[in-house]
């Protein structure tokens, strides 16, 4: 026979989890699914559903509302739920049961566990069903019942049948399992009326009372505090098996949640411990807090203000050892700017406007360094200088500094182009760039300051002296670098103060098929691809 079973669960995991298991099962299951109480409920009434796997938490309706909800109406009030849960809550555990969930699963859901649960359930309803429709049956569910047997004997949970005077008829091996005798054994020591052989005889007789009155499963709690079982908790699940409009049979499932009850007691007794101590300690943490925010507050200012004066390295060095340690880099591309007639046009200009003018050139060369991960050394009146391949070292200086070279040429010449601004001057930029060895560090004790220092670096100065306004000037050992990748114009040995002659280029863009913009500045996914091979 196939059966329809709802899968109700917010958790998607588990959801496909259980939908996993039934499908790989020997029964042919259609599979429904509803990710919370309320579509649980919806999809119950649309389908008819011949079980329910119901998840007790889950959004807008929970397991104890969902089965409500579905108990009140008669098209699906008769079919069984069965709850997987995490037995959090022992009390709204059994609400839900007391609602009307058949039985219920703990997480995680065991695949064996589960499957027999299930067909448990579905052949008990088979039976129940039979029953309840034809009279003349009563015998043949009685010998299903039987058949039953086989698979609950599997489960850990006892199962018991009771007849509707309450005498014990039969139990599973689980039974045997939970109280440590066998079921004769237990009848012959205790006898078979369950009122007189249970742990709370009031609260069973109630629930008895409460089944007939209801007609619906009922559930309870009972601590087995004798008959050798010291401190044992069992979760007893009644359900009715209806001869026509008389109860048959009664079916009770217990379960051991012994150990439930004992995390549970005992996170109780940690809470109230851990409140106490909370309240104990609740001013001390207020002012530790307090304290604790205001250090971290001047450590993240004095950390920012590290990182925006010196190189990552560098500032953890001096923060933990109280010095930074110089290095050398082999191969390192130096850049220098100057802007031609700076000393002349400053006579006509207010202080304001130079430190304005300043700003705004220097604040976009910010801007563009950063973007080719070039490292900004300093500036020196008009003069501005940065080095890439320091502090991190990279094979891809040259070809970072010569096209933030391009870049810083193409937004001064676009600036005096297009501004409208005449608190600008209008500064022409030479621009020198190097490749070499240098020496990097920190030096100063009150202001720090990170420098380079070496041979290469008096070099890239000559390339900005030797260079002309709006162009990109590199000497001859950054050329050997970049060749194949910018269109460069040899302008032969050029005389430098204190070196004697030196091979120059200007940079006239980047080459065709490598740039992404007229004005050649820009390269392209080609062009960026080779960098990140570098």
């Amino acid at each position: 026979m196939r059966y329809t079973i709802l899968i109700a669960d917010d958790e998607k995991v588990t959801l496909h989890l259980i939908e996993k298991y039934l499908l790989k099962s020997d029964n042919s299951f259609s599979i429904l699914t509803a990710s919370n109480g309320r579509e649980a409920v919806e999809v119950a009434r649309k389908n008819l559903p011949d079980l329910i796997l119901m998840d007790w938490q889950m959004p807008i309706l929970n397991g104890t509302e969902a089965i409500i909800e579905l108990k009140k109406d008669s098209y699906t009030s008769k079919i069984p739920i069965i709850l997987h849960t995490n037995l959090d809550n022992s009390q709204n555990l059994q609400d839900a049961l007391a609602a009307g969930a058949i039985d219920f699963i703990k997480k995680p859901v065991e695949e064996i566990e589960l499957i027999t649960r299930i067909n448990t359930t579905l052949r008990l309803q088979d039976a129940l069903d039979e029953t309840e429709y034809n009279k003349q049956r009563i015998d043949e569910h009685i010998d299903e019942l039987n058949k039953l047997t086989l698979i609950i004997k599997e489960t850990a949970n006892s199962v018991i049948l009771i007849n509707p005077e309450g005498e014990i008829e039969w139990a599973n091996e689980g039974f045997r399992k939970m109280y440590r005798k066998s079921f004769p054994e237990f009848i012959s020591e205790y006898g078979s009326d369950i009122f007189e052989v249970s742990f709370n005889k009031e609260l069973v007789k109630n629930k008895f009372d409460e089944l007939n009155k209801t007609r619906k499963s009922v559930s309870y709690v009972a601590n087995c505090s004798d008959k050798g079982f010291p401190n044992k908790w069992v979760q007893t699940t009644l359900t009715p098996i209806f001869d026509g409009n008389q109860i048959e049979k009664i079916v009770a499932i217990e379960t051991d949640i012994t150990k439930e009850k004992e995390i549970e007691q005992d996170l109780l007794k940690r809470n109230k411990e851990m409140k106490a101590l909370t309240e104990e300690l609740k001013m001390t943490n207020i002012a530790l807090h307090n304290q604790k925010k205001l250090i971290e507050d001047e450590r993240n200012k004095t950390d920012e203000l590290l990182s925006n004066i010196l190189p990552h390295h560098v500032a953890v060095q001096l923060k933990s050892i109280g010095y930074a340690r110089p290095r050398n880099y082999r191969r390192s591309t130096i850049m220098f700017t100057d802007f031609k007639g700076f000393t002349k046009s400053c006579e006509n200009l207010s202080p304001d406007q130079i430190v304005t003018a300043l700003h705004t050139f220097f604040t976009e060369f910010d801007e563009i360094v950063v973007q080719h991960f070039i490292e900004k050394i300093k500036t020196i009146g008009d003069a501005y200088m940065c080095v890439g391949g320091i502090p991190l070292r990279n094979r891809s200086n040259p070809f970072d500094v010569v096209l933030a070279g391009l870049r810083i040429q193409k937004f001064m010449n676009d600036l005096h182009k297009l501004t409208t601004n005449e608190e600008l001057p209008k500064w022409k930029l030479r621009l020198g760039i190097h490749t070499g060895p240098i020496i990097a560090g920190v030096v100063g004790k009150i202001k720090f300051a990170y420098d380079v220092w070496g041979d290469s670096v008096n070099i890239a100065s000559r390339m900005e002296t030797a260079g002309e306004v709006g162009r990109v000037n590199i000497s001859g050992s950054t050329y050997k670098f970049i060749k194949d990748y910018f269109d460069c114009e040899y302008r032969g040995e050029i005389e430098i103060k204190n070196r004697g002659k030196i091979d120059m280029y200007f940079v006239n863009g980047i080459k065709e098929g490598y740039y992404n913009d007229e004005s050649k500045a820009v390269p392209n996914k080609k062009f960026k691809a080779f960098l990140h091979t570098l």
